[in-house]
C-alpha cells in the first residue's frame, strides 16, 4: 500500500513551482468554443492551484484563433455563436485569477483533411513518406500513424509556413506568457532505432528533404547501402532538420517578445525520442533552444515515472523541465497520481503538468483533492534568470 501523503504546510509565501493543466480544444469537453466553457476552466484552474494553462489553439491546420493562413472554421463559429475571441477571452479571464496562458499548438501532424490549408497551398509533396517511397496519403486510415497525416520536417516550405503561425499567435495576442509546441518529432512507423534497423518502414522520406541531402551528400536514402555509416548520416540530417526549427522558432518567439516562455512538450523515454523520432530535446536544453521541455510521462507505474522524472532533470542544465503527468490513465487511481506529483516533486521539477483537463473534469472533485493535499501551498511559476540577463 502506498503510503499516505502529508500535505505540505500551508503558508503565505509562495513556492517557485509551475502547476499546469494541457486544455484540449477538441476532445469531449470542447472547453474553448464557449464563455461557459472558457469561464469553468478557469474557476476550476484556480480552484485546484494551477497557475498556467496550456491552451491548445492549433491542430490539425485548424485554429482555434485568428489565423490568415490555418482553417479558422472553429474560431469563426465560437466568434458568431459566442462573440468572443476564445483565446484572448481565456487570456483575460486567467490573468484576472493570476494564471498564465500559454498558446499550445501541435506542429507536424495535420489530421486527415486531404484539403487542409497547408496542402492546398504546398501540394501533397510536403507530407513525409516511408523508407520504401509511399506517401503517408497512400497508407489506409488504419496504418497512419498516430491516427493522421504528417507533413515533413525537412522541407523548407514547411518550416516557413509553421514559424508564420507562431509569429502571427505572437502578434496578435500580446497578453499570452508563452509559446508551447507540440509534435515536434517525426511519426513513429517502426519499433526500431534508427534506419539501420528499420528495413525501410521509418518515416521522414519527404521528397524534398531527401533531394536535400542527396544533394549535400550524394547519397539517397531511397537507395543508399544499408550501413551503419550511411544510415547514421541520414538520421542525423532528420534530427538535424528538428534541431533547426526549434532553434529558428525560438529565435523568432524571443525577437518577437523576449518574455515570452518557449517550451515544447518531449516524449519521456528520452533515448526513445532521439532514435525513434529524432527528437533530441535534451540538446536543446542544453544548448538552451528553449526555456523548458514539458515531458510526457504518462503511466501508472509510479517506479518508472520516477526513473524518466530522474533522467529528464539530469539533462536540465540552466533550463527548466515541467513534468507531465498522464492523469487520464490514474482516475481509478488518485493515490497514484499524488504519488508521482511527490515524486517529482522531491526530485526538484520546476512544474508539474497533468494532462489533461477534458478527462479530469469527468471527476471534479480531483480539483479540490489537489489544492486539499499536494497543492495546498500556493505557488508561482519560476522565473527565467536568464532572461533577464539577456543570456539566451
Amino acid at each position: 500500500m502506498l503510503p499516505v501523503l502529508a500535505a505540505p504546510a500551508a503558508s503565505a509565501r509562495p513556492v517557485r513551482e509551475a502547476r499546469g493543466l494541457w486544455v484540449d480544444c477538441e476532445g469531449t469537453e470542447r472547453t474553448l468554443d464557449t464563455r461557459e466553457g472558457i469561464d469553468r476552466l478557469v474557476s476550476r484552474a484556480a480552484e485546484g492551484g494551477f497557475n498556467l494553462i496550456f491552451a491548445q489553439i492549433y491542430r490539425h491546420d485548424r485554429a482555434w484563433y485568428d489565423s490568415e493562413y490555418a482553417d479558422t472554421t472553429p474560431f469563426r463559429e465560437i466568434s458568431r455563436k459566442e462573440e468572443i475571441d476564445p483565446l484572448a477571452y481565456l487570456v483575460e479571464r486567467a490573468s484576472e485569477r493570476g494564471i498564465q496562458v500559454h498558446a499550445w499548438l501541435n506542429m507536424f501532424r495535420i489530421g486527415r483533411d486531404r484539403k487542409s490549408p497547408v496542402l492546398r497551398r504546398f501540394g501533397e509533396d510536403i507530407v513525409t513518406r516511408d523508407g520504401k517511397g509511399v506517401s503517408l496519403l497512400d497508407y489506409p486510415a488504419a496504418r497512419l500513424p498516430d491516427g493522421g497525416y504528417w507533413i515533413d520536417p525537412g522541407d523548407p516550405r514547411v518550416s516557413l509556413y509553421l514559424r508564420h503561425l507562431i509569429a502571427e499567435v505572437i502578434r496578435k495576442y500580446p497578453g499570452i506568457s508563452g509559446i508551447h509546441l507540440d509534435f515536434i518529432r517525426y511519426p513513429f512507423n517502426s519499433p526500431y532505432a534508427g534506419s539501420f534497423w528499420a528495413n525501410r518502414h521509418d518515416l521522414g522520406y519527404g521528397k524534398e528533404s531527401v533531394r536535400r541531402f542527396r544533394e549535400k551528400t550524394g547519397i539517397d536514402p531511397l537507395t543508399m547501402e544499408i550501413t551503419r555509416s550511411n544510415c547514421q548520416a541520414w538520421d542525423n540530417w532528420r534530427r538535424l532538420q528538428l534541431n533547426n526549427f526549434v532553434a529558428d522558432a525560438g529565435e523568432l518567439v524571443r525577437r518577437m517578445n523576449p518574455a515570452l516562455a518557449f517550451s515544447v512538450a518531449g516524449i519521456a523515454w528520452a533515448d526513445r525520442a532521439y532514435l525513434s523520432s529524432f527528437q533530441d530535446w535534451r540538446r536543446w536544453l542544453e544548448e538552451g533552444k528553449v526555456d523548458f521541455v514539458a515531458t510526457m510521462n504518462y503511466g501508472v507505474d509510479p517506479r518508472l515515472a520516477r526513473y524518466l522524472t530522474w533522467s529528464a532533470l539530469a539533462a536540465r542544465g540552466e533550463r527548466q523541465v515541467y513534468v507531465g503527468l498522464g492523469e487520464y490513465l490514474l482516475k481509478d487511481q488518485p493515490e497514484v497520481l499524488l504519488r508521482q506529483i511527490a515524486d517529482a516533486r522531491q526530485a526538484g521539477a520546476d512544474g508539474i503538468v497533468l494532462f489533461s483537463y477534458d478527462s479530469m473534469v469527468s471527476t471534479p472533485e480531483i480539483f479540490s483533492k489537489l489544492r486539499k493535499s499536494v497543492f495546498r501551498q500556493p505557488a508561482v511559476v519560476p522565473e527565467m534568470p536568464w532572461k533577464k540577463t539577456g543570456n539566451q
